[in-house]
């Protein structure tokens, strides 16, 4: 007999993960399955209903393909009231995989609906947990042992994907996220901020734990800090090769300025949370990826894109921002980026050297300046912009293989910096001006 349970999940009180944080409605819903394997989670914010169940009924099949040994319950929590979602991923139940699908409360944000998801795992009992893109439309059946096999034969706490995705869609992976998580935790993981995962129930169970969840990690931040987490923590990192993502819908760079806000601070916020760990690391370990179950890569159709606009926006930021940038970056480096500006436009530059000590003034004046946490990252936007005009005429053209080869040299100029940074970060002074 098909099973359907509407669950409804808060995402308050989320310091404790004893059963009581889900509600008596939510907890008689999981005691009639009891308990289960493997519990992939699907949180969805303002989702169109046939691409969310697209992904749901992808999932499902790589449980029933792979996994029939397993028991397996797709979780889906709407940070939202998008009572269509909900009723569309219903439809996606089969005999012996029930499907739970509700909402939660609280903080709204992914992080929240993550929480959520492995707060219910965690009740079931759960072997893995993984967690999904809802937006996702190359997700293939694979994906799941992908990401599970590792966490299912307790060789990783936290497998990450490692995917071939357009430029615009991965650019601040490839300029902020990737690069800074190498040098600073000692961790070659290629996506840190990646929305497809799983983690063992350990970890799950950890980060539950953590005081972070009426902060920006409930919102836009939750997937940079788990990774981060996981590896200042010595948490077992792991990747899985899983072929190419695109999604169904996409804005410039995928980010509005408000999420670039919240998931950049979190990421930055953890230089003086970790303060007495990352000043130690001194070297990149290379981290177990599996391979079995990746697709062949696509090959991505050119991206649409003009430097010229990002190029503007730098010198837009440069009239809005030039004060603050000279509270922020020391003055050689606020001399290099003026001296941008004289640039044919044709010929623009942005060295990858100077970008990783930018990022770094940033680290470090956000973390132990006067100024606004809020307004410190958003001055760096124009800055990354900046960045992505210069990085493009480095990829564009570029094979596959060259391209990593590219954003792996990013990697290496801010490893070859952080002396730089701890520099900064032992001799700074608030400014007086």
């Amino acid at each position: 007999m098909s099973m359907i349970y509407s669950l409804y999940l808060p995402g308050d009180n989320l310091v404790s993960v004893a059963p009581s944080t889900l509600r008596d409605s939510a907890l008689n819903k999981l005691n009639q399955i009891g308990q289960a394997d493997l519990v992939i989670g699907l949180p969805t914010h303002l989702v169109r209903p046939k691409i969310a169940l697209h992904v749901a009924r992808q999932a499902l099949a790589g449980a029933k393909t792979f996994f029939p040994h397993l028991r397996t319950v797709l979780i889906h929590v709407d940070t939202g009231a998008n009572r269509q979602t909900r009723q569309a991923i219903q439809t996606a139940i089969s005999a012996k995989m029930p499907v739970i699908s509700g909402r939660y409360t609280g903080v709204l944000g992914r992080g929240s609906a993550v929480s959520a998801i492995f707060h219910a795992a965690l009740q079931l009992q759960a072997q893995a947990i993984i967690v999904l893109d809802s937006r996702t439309q190359t997700i293939r059946p694979g994906w799941i042992p992908g990401l599970a096999t590792f966490i299912l034969r307790n060789q990783a706490d936290l497998v990450k994907p490692r995917y071939n995705r357009p430029l615009l869609d991965n650019a601040l992976s490839d300029l902020l996220y990737y690069p800074f998580t190498r040098s600073i935790w000692g961790v070659n993981l290629q996506q840190p901020n990646a929305k497809d995962y799983a983690i063992s129930p350990t970890l799950a169970r950890a980060a539950l734990k953590q005081d972070v969840w009426e902060t920006e990690v409930s919102r836009a931040g939750f997937d940079i800090w788990l990774s981060t987490f996981a590896a200042a923590n010595n948490w077992r990192l792991a990747q899985a090769a899983l072929g190419t993502k695109r999604h169904h819908y996409r804005k410039h760079l995928s980010q509005t300025l408000t999420s670039f806000r919240e998931s950049i601070g979190v990421m930055l916020r953890q230089l003086h949370i970790n303060r007495q760990k990352w000043p130690a690391i001194t070297c990149v370990q290379p981290l177990p990826t599996l391979t079995e179950f990746a697709a062949n890569t696509e090959r991505l159709p050119p991206a649409c894109y003009d430097p010229l606009d990002d190029i503007e926006a730098l010198a837009l930021g440069w009239m809005e921002y030039r004060l603050l940038w000279q509270k922020i970056l020391l003055p050689e480096n606020l001399a290099e980026i003026e001296s941008l500006a004289a640039q044919p436009l044709e010929q623009f530059y942005f060295p990858a050297d100077l970008w990783a000590r930018v990022v770094y003034d940033y680290g470090v004046v956000y973390n132990k300046g006067e100024l606004d946490p809020d307004t410190i990252v958003d001055s760096l936007y124009p800055l990354f912009l900046g960045r992505l005009a210069g990085f493009w005429p480095e990829v564009d053209g570029l094979t596959d293989v060259g391209r990593a080869g590219t954003i792996s040299a990013q990697g290496v100029e801010f490893e070859e910096n952080k002396a730089y940074l701890q520099e900064r970060w032992r001799s700074y002074t608030p400014s007086t001006k």
